[in-house]
């Protein structure tokens, strides 16, 4: 008897999981994202945007990119800038909302 109702919860369970899993509200670019980055970067992360493509933004996109580059090197350049158009903003943003945009936006984009 307790084998069945372990077997019925965990059925239950999984089916709940798979469920929010198929449901659950894409968050992805972050409301920060959308509002520091996309402009040069897209909301697609592809860097297709009238500004995006006149400073040569980077294409989060590209896996061969997203492969040569560490969170490490990311956030550095999110923090401090890069000589290309790049701004800093170490300044606007906390190091955590920085460490975020890596982890949660940026690197996000490798998967699609």
């Amino acid at each position: 008897m307790k084998g069945s109702r372990l077997l019925g919860a965990l059925t239950f369970g999984l089916l709940v999981g798979w469920a929010v899993t198929l449901y659950a509200k894409d968050e992805h670019p972050s409301d920060l994202f959308k509002q520091y980055c996309a402009k040069c970067h897209g909301e697609d992360g592809r860097a297709e945007t009238e500004r995006g493509k006149k400073v040569k933004a980077r294409n989060f996109t590209d896996a061969e990119w997203q492969q040569g580059k560490t969170d490490a090197e990311l956030i550095d350049s999110v923090t401090n800038g890069k000589e290309d158009d790049m701004p800093p903003f170490g300044k606007k943003l906390t190091k955590e909302q920085i460490e975020g945009l890596v982890k949660n936006d940026v690197r996000a984009f490798a998967k699609k």
